[in-house]
């Protein structure tokens, strides 16, 4: 990110949000009351999710609903193609001043695809285009509660997969972590309290 860029984001007082976690902790239910409570503040918040819904997030959301089978370095690459729009269209809210909440970005090809045994560095390698958020709140689940809480079957929503994808995640640096098997109000509590912070 350009210095330019960064201080007119300052000055907007915009926001690039990610919520990260395992299938089951909660984040489309808090990127979901995040972006009401900012609404109610008075920001233009933009909420979007990976897999997006163009063309390439339509066929990852096929494949991960078990039609078929790819190779996990190739699911990394598609993840990472869809990424790629998503990067336009992020950027492009940011620059008219909105707040952006996704839910996941490239922390969530990172921890999975390095779960199922692809290389880690090179997954980093891959997305060193991705935008930097300002905050990335990762909901902590434990992987078997995770797995519980699912209903659509994915393909990652094994428990012991979850387990391997939570290893993976714990090698983050800089992200927030936010207990969200508390009840549903505490965590949304907790998580506007890490947003304060940046307003």
């Amino acid at each position: 990110m350009s210095i330019i860029r960064l201080i007119i984001r300052r000055l907007l007082l915009n926001m690039f949000i990610v919520l990260e976690g395992l299938d089951g902790c909660g984040k489309s239910t808090h990127a979901g009351l995040l972006a009401e409570w900012l609404r109610e503040k008075g920001s233009d918040v933009l909420l979007t999710a990976e897999p997006t819904g163009g063309p390439i997030g339509l066929l990852i959301r096929e494949i991960l609903s078990g039609k078929f089978g790819v190779d996990p370095k190739t699911m990394a690459l598609l993840f990472t193609a869809d990424r790629v729009e998503h990067t336009l269209e992020i950027r492009a809210a940011l620059d008219l001043g909105r707040t952006v909440i996704s839910d996941r970005y490239y922390y969530s090809t990172v921890a999975y695809q390095s779960a199922q045994g692809v290389d880690r560095k090179w997954l980093m390698e891959l997305n060193k285009f991705a935008l930097t958020p300002d905050l990335v709140v990762f909901l902590d689940v434990d992987p078997a509660l995770g797995a519980a809480r699912t209903k659509t079957n994915e393909i990652f929503e094994r428990k012991e997969f979850l387990g391997k994808v939570n290893t993976e995640y714990s090698k983050f640096r800089r992200i927030q972590h936010v207990d969200s098997s508390k009840p549903k109000e505490t965590v949304q509590e907790d998580i506007r309290a890490l947003v304060s912070k940046l307003l």
